[in-house]
């Protein structure tokens, strides 16, 4: 059997968990720089400004903490999703 499951199961576990223990900020760097749409496409929002719309999603820092919690808890469910990917691949890799 191949390495390859542990091995994603190993890294799913450990990126899980730094992203639960938001470890060096790691929940709130998701939050601002993956999730905020100030960075989105330049295109999308200068037509939006131009049209003089105010884009649903730029209201974002008022929800920044709400947010940031809620990643915390999604890096707990792929931590305990990792730990168990790792489990069972090793199982079938010491059995088979």
């Amino acid at each position: 059997m191949s390495l390859i499951p542990p091995l994603l199961g190993g890294g799913l576990f450990l990126a899980g968990l730094v992203l639960a223990a938001d470890h060096r900020g790691a929940a709130r760097w998701v939050v601002e720089v993956l999730l905020n749409p100030a960075h989105a496409d330049p295109r999308l929002l200068r037509r939006y400004t131009r049209w003089g719309i105010d884009h649903p999603q730029m209201r974002f820092h008022p929800t920044a903490p709400r947010q940031r919690q809620l990643v915390r808890i999604w890096g707990g469910f792929v931590s305990g999703l990792g730990l168990f990917v790792l489990t069972v691949s090793t199982v079938f890799l010491v059995i088979g």
